[in-house]
């Protein structure tokens, strides 16, 4: 798929009917979903966050900590790689080992120019503030890891942790932010996906970066 398609109604409406035609078990076995029968909803960790994803109605809604369900604004990148993992993700456990998009199977091509994994806000916000970028990632439930000047790391979907890297700048060179995922990342999501999947976290760390 390329990223041209991926906020095409008709792609969403394509993965909520993939979504519909499995059965219950089989999502939450390979997901760690949990399937709510009264609603007809697996429930899914997202961030830091739980959500009700509903085939039936085609809607996502969040899980408020009193467990009552709100409807919010949610971006068609969020909404697609949600889906996608609940479709294609793969019964697998982490192997705990960090590689970056250049390792993945053609991501080496796929991840350039217009394709380039979006972190350019975040290098320009946090650049010359390690800090504040591990502040930013924490409120979206990640942990410091300690690699580059300063990282962090969290649970987008329960099979799919991310990391984000600063590397200080100097004379030479600027402050820059790369990725890492964990090795298993491509058995759940595709390319185009995991392009989604970064920009809208990158989206979501500069949106608790505002004050």
């Amino acid at each position: 798929m390329s990223l041209a398609k991926t906020e095409n109604p008709d792609v969403e409406a394509f993965h909520w009917d993939r979504l519909s035609s499995l059965h219950p078990t089989d999502v939450c076995n390979r997901t760690e979903a949990i399937y709510n029968p009264t609603r007809e909803g697996f429930v899914l960790p997202v961030y830091h966050l739980r959500y009700m994803i509903l085939p039936k109605e085609r809607k996502i809604l969040r899980i408020r900590p009193d467990d009552q369900l709100e409807e919010e604004s949610l971006h068609p990148f969020f909404v697609l790689f949600v889906l996608v993992y609940l479709v294609e993700a793969k019964d697998l456990k982490l192997t705990y080992t960090w590689i970056s998009e250049k390792d993945l199977k053609g991501g080496s091509t796929f991840f350039r120019g217009p394709h380039r994994l979006q972190v350019e806000e975040l290098e320009a916000l946090y650049g010359n503030n390690p800090q504040g970028l591990l502040e930013a990632g924490r409120r979206l439930g990640g942990s410091e890891i300690l690699y580059g000047d300063k990282a962090f790391a969290l649970s987008v979907l329960p099979r799919v942790p991310v990391a984000y890297v600063l590397w200080k700048g100097d004379p030479e060179f600027p402050p820059r932010i790369s990725m890492l995922f964990d090795s298993t990342v491509q058995a759940h999501l595709p390319l185009d996906i995991i392009w989604c999947m970064v920009a809208e976290t990158t989206r979501r760390l500069v949106e608790v970066s505002r004050p």
